[in-house]
Protein backbone atom coordinates (compact mmCIF):
# COMPACT_ATOMS: atom_id res chain seq x y z
CA UNK A 1 0.00 0.00 0.00
CA UNK A 2 1.57 3.50 -0.94
CA UNK A 3 0.08 5.55 1.60
CA UNK A 4 2.17 8.91 0.29
CA UNK A 5 0.55 8.58 -3.05
CA UNK A 6 -3.24 7.97 -1.14
CA UNK A 7 -1.86 11.52 0.52
CA UNK A 8 -0.65 13.24 -2.01
CA UNK A 9 -2.80 12.34 -5.25
CA UNK A 10 -5.20 15.28 -4.94
CA UNK A 11 -2.69 18.59 -5.43
CA UNK A 12 -1.99 16.36 -8.92
CA UNK A 13 -5.31 17.48 -10.22
CA UNK A 14 -4.85 20.90 -11.39
CA UNK A 15 -8.23 21.99 -10.19
CA UNK A 16 -8.30 20.33 -6.45
CA UNK A 17 -9.07 22.95 -4.82
CA UNK A 18 -12.19 23.66 -6.82
CA UNK A 19 -12.99 20.00 -6.37
CA UNK A 20 -12.15 19.82 -3.17
CA UNK A 21 -14.10 23.02 -1.80
CA UNK A 22 -17.13 21.37 -3.44
CA UNK A 23 -17.38 18.43 -2.00
CA UNK A 24 -16.44 20.23 1.34
CA UNK A 25 -19.24 22.43 0.54
CA UNK A 26 -21.33 19.61 -0.03
CA UNK A 27 -20.12 17.90 2.85
CA UNK A 28 -21.29 21.10 4.89
CA UNK A 29 -24.75 21.71 4.35
CA UNK A 30 -25.07 17.80 4.89
CA UNK A 31 -23.85 18.25 8.27
CA UNK A 32 -24.75 21.80 9.04
CA UNK A 33 -28.23 22.31 6.95
CA UNK A 34 -29.96 18.40 8.22
CA UNK A 35 -30.22 17.61 4.03
CA UNK A 36 -27.61 14.50 4.22
CA UNK A 37 -30.07 12.06 2.44
CA UNK A 38 -30.38 14.43 -0.53
CA UNK A 39 -26.31 15.55 -0.43
CA UNK A 40 -25.35 13.17 0.93
CA UNK A 41 -26.17 10.80 -1.95
CA UNK A 42 -23.30 13.42 -3.67
CA UNK A 43 -20.80 12.36 -1.46
CA UNK A 44 -21.15 8.72 -1.44
CA UNK A 45 -21.29 8.79 -5.73
CA UNK A 46 -18.03 10.83 -5.89
CA UNK A 47 -16.44 8.10 -3.18
CA UNK A 48 -17.68 5.40 -5.72
CA UNK A 49 -16.24 7.66 -8.62
CA UNK A 50 -12.91 7.87 -7.26
CA UNK A 51 -13.00 4.04 -6.85
CA UNK A 52 -13.32 3.51 -10.23
CA UNK A 53 -10.93 5.63 -11.36
CA UNK A 54 -8.34 4.29 -9.10
CA UNK A 55 -9.50 0.65 -10.48
CA UNK A 56 -8.93 1.80 -14.15
CA UNK A 57 -5.85 3.39 -13.31
CA UNK A 58 -6.82 6.91 -14.96
CA UNK A 59 -4.87 9.66 -15.15
CA UNK A 60 -7.26 11.95 -13.33
CA UNK A 61 -8.49 10.39 -10.31
CA UNK A 62 -10.85 13.19 -9.01
CA UNK A 63 -13.69 13.01 -10.76
CA UNK A 64 -15.25 16.06 -12.38
CA UNK A 65 -18.07 17.07 -10.57
CA UNK A 66 -19.89 18.37 -14.08
CA UNK A 67 -21.49 15.06 -14.45
CA UNK A 68 -23.52 15.53 -11.22
CA UNK A 69 -26.38 13.61 -12.69
CA UNK A 70 -23.99 9.98 -12.97
CA UNK A 71 -22.33 11.13 -9.18
CA UNK A 72 -26.33 11.30 -7.73
CA UNK A 73 -27.05 8.11 -9.20
CA UNK A 74 -23.76 6.46 -8.12
CA UNK A 75 -24.50 7.44 -5.03
CA UNK A 76 -27.95 6.16 -5.14
CA UNK A 77 -27.20 3.05 -5.53
CA UNK A 78 -24.02 3.10 -3.12
CA UNK A 79 -26.05 4.41 -0.37
CA UNK A 80 -28.68 1.56 -1.13
CA UNK A 81 -25.44 -0.49 -1.07
CA UNK A 82 -24.48 0.78 2.54
CA UNK A 83 -28.01 0.40 4.19
CA UNK A 84 -28.13 -2.96 2.92
CA UNK A 85 -25.40 -4.14 4.54
CA UNK A 86 -25.98 -1.60 7.79
CA UNK A 87 -28.87 -3.85 7.86
CA UNK A 88 -27.45 -7.19 7.61
CA UNK A 89 -24.48 -7.03 9.73
CA UNK A 90 -26.72 -5.07 11.98
CA UNK A 91 -29.06 -7.76 12.68
CA UNK A 92 -26.71 -10.31 12.77
CA UNK A 93 -24.32 -8.49 15.31
CA UNK A 94 -27.67 -7.64 17.35
CA UNK A 95 -28.20 -11.33 18.03
CA UNK A 96 -25.66 -11.89 20.53
CA UNK A 97 -25.42 -8.27 21.64
CA UNK A 98 -29.26 -9.16 23.01
CA UNK A 99 -28.05 -12.47 24.09
CA UNK A 100 -25.20 -10.89 26.05
CA UNK A 101 -27.81 -8.20 27.58
CA UNK A 102 -30.08 -10.46 28.69
CA UNK A 103 -28.08 -13.64 30.43
CA UNK A 104 -28.32 -13.24 34.17
CA UNK A 105 -25.33 -15.47 34.78
CA UNK A 106 -23.07 -13.20 33.04
CA UNK A 107 -22.03 -10.34 35.51
CA UNK A 108 -22.40 -6.52 34.59
CA UNK A 109 -18.20 -5.77 34.07
CA UNK A 110 -18.25 -9.08 31.86
CA UNK A 111 -21.59 -7.99 30.39
CA UNK A 112 -20.19 -4.53 29.47
CA UNK A 113 -16.77 -5.76 28.37
CA UNK A 114 -18.43 -8.52 25.78
CA UNK A 115 -21.04 -5.57 25.00
CA UNK A 116 -18.38 -3.64 23.78
CA UNK A 117 -16.18 -6.04 21.95
CA UNK A 118 -18.90 -6.85 20.20
CA UNK A 119 -19.97 -3.32 19.32
CA UNK A 120 -16.16 -2.47 17.80
CA UNK A 121 -16.24 -5.72 15.63
CA UNK A 122 -19.64 -4.72 14.29
CA UNK A 123 -18.23 -0.73 13.60
CA UNK A 124 -15.00 -2.76 11.87
CA UNK A 125 -17.38 -5.10 9.90
CA UNK A 126 -19.51 -2.45 8.39
CA UNK A 127 -16.61 -0.69 7.83
CA UNK A 128 -14.74 -3.29 5.49
CA UNK A 129 -17.93 -5.00 4.07
CA UNK A 130 -19.88 -1.47 2.87
CA UNK A 131 -16.03 -0.27 1.45
CA UNK A 132 -15.88 -4.26 -0.47
CA UNK A 133 -19.69 -3.58 -1.98
CA UNK A 134 -18.67 -0.13 -2.86
CA UNK A 135 -16.01 -1.34 -4.46
CA UNK A 136 -17.28 -4.39 -6.49
CA UNK A 137 -19.68 -1.75 -7.72
CA UNK A 138 -16.92 0.31 -9.12
CA UNK A 139 -15.63 -1.88 -10.48
CA UNK A 140 -18.62 -3.60 -13.01
CA UNK A 141 -21.19 -0.35 -12.67
CA UNK A 142 -23.46 -3.44 -11.85
CA UNK A 143 -25.35 -2.94 -8.58
CA UNK A 144 -25.86 -6.92 -8.49
CA UNK A 145 -22.37 -7.31 -8.03
CA UNK A 146 -21.99 -5.37 -4.50
CA UNK A 147 -23.74 -8.71 -3.28
CA UNK A 148 -21.24 -11.38 -4.88
CA UNK A 149 -20.62 -12.85 -1.78
CA UNK A 150 -17.86 -15.56 -3.58
CA UNK A 151 -16.54 -12.05 -4.83
CA UNK A 152 -16.24 -10.67 -1.38
CA UNK A 153 -14.70 -13.45 0.69
CA UNK A 154 -12.08 -13.89 -2.56
CA UNK A 155 -10.77 -9.74 -1.38
CA UNK A 156 -11.34 -10.86 2.03
CA UNK A 157 -8.68 -13.43 1.81
CA UNK A 158 -6.46 -11.57 -0.47
CA UNK A 159 -6.33 -8.33 1.57
CA UNK A 160 -7.76 -8.49 5.23
CA UNK A 161 -4.60 -7.11 6.49
CA UNK A 162 -4.38 -4.25 4.15
CA UNK A 163 -7.88 -3.40 4.76
CA UNK A 164 -7.45 -3.17 8.10
CA UNK A 165 -4.77 -1.28 8.41
CA UNK A 166 -6.37 1.12 6.03
CA UNK A 167 -9.46 1.16 8.30
CA UNK A 168 -7.57 2.01 11.20
CA UNK A 169 -5.26 4.55 9.40
CA UNK A 170 -8.38 6.14 8.12
CA UNK A 171 -10.15 6.84 11.24
CA UNK A 172 -7.07 8.31 12.75
CA UNK A 173 -6.36 10.46 9.98
CA UNK A 174 -9.98 11.72 10.28
CA UNK A 175 -10.11 12.44 13.69
CA UNK A 176 -6.98 14.49 13.23
CA UNK A 177 -8.75 16.52 10.38
CA UNK A 178 -11.55 16.85 12.41
CA UNK A 179 -9.96 18.42 15.24
CA UNK A 180 -7.58 20.49 12.39
CA UNK A 181 -10.73 21.44 11.17
CA UNK A 182 -12.03 22.74 14.34
CA UNK A 183 -15.61 21.63 13.78
CA UNK A 184 -17.03 24.10 12.06
CA UNK A 185 -14.51 23.58 8.92
CA UNK A 186 -14.29 19.94 9.52
CA UNK A 187 -16.33 19.26 6.60
CA UNK A 188 -13.82 20.30 4.49
CA UNK A 189 -11.33 18.77 5.90
CA UNK A 190 -13.04 15.40 6.67
CA UNK A 191 -14.12 15.35 2.58
CA UNK A 192 -10.40 15.48 1.48
CA UNK A 193 -9.92 12.47 4.34
CA UNK A 194 -12.98 10.20 2.72
CA UNK A 195 -10.48 10.90 -0.54
CA UNK A 196 -7.76 9.76 0.98
CA UNK A 197 -9.63 6.84 2.26
CA UNK A 198 -11.41 5.82 -1.48
CA UNK A 199 -7.75 5.49 -2.61
CA UNK A 200 -6.46 4.07 -0.74
CA UNK A 201 -9.40 0.73 -0.86
CA UNK A 202 -9.40 1.35 -4.63
CA UNK A 203 -5.30 0.87 -4.49
CA UNK A 204 -6.14 -2.63 -2.75
CA UNK A 205 -8.63 -3.38 -4.76
CA UNK A 206 -6.78 -2.87 -7.99
CA UNK A 207 -3.87 -4.90 -6.40
CA UNK A 208 -5.83 -7.97 -6.45
CA UNK A 209 -7.40 -6.67 -9.45
CA UNK A 210 -4.11 -7.55 -11.22
CA UNK A 211 -4.03 -11.13 -10.11
CA UNK A 212 -7.17 -12.70 -10.48
CA UNK A 213 -11.03 -11.61 -11.20
CA UNK A 214 -12.28 -10.40 -7.68
CA UNK A 215 -15.48 -9.69 -8.34
CA UNK A 216 -18.61 -11.99 -10.35
CA UNK A 217 -21.59 -10.47 -12.22
CA UNK A 218 -24.76 -11.76 -10.08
Amino acid sequence: MNYSEALSFVFDDESWVKKIAIGGLIAFISCFAGLIFITGFFIIGYYVGILRNVLKGEDKLLPEWSDLGKIFVDGILGGIIFILYFILIGLLCAIPITQVAMDPYILGVEKGFTITVISIITLLALYLFINIGLIQFAATDNFASAFSFSGLFRMLKGNFGNFLAIIIFSIILNAILFLAGLGILSPFTNFWGLVVQAHLFGQCARSLQETTAFVHSA
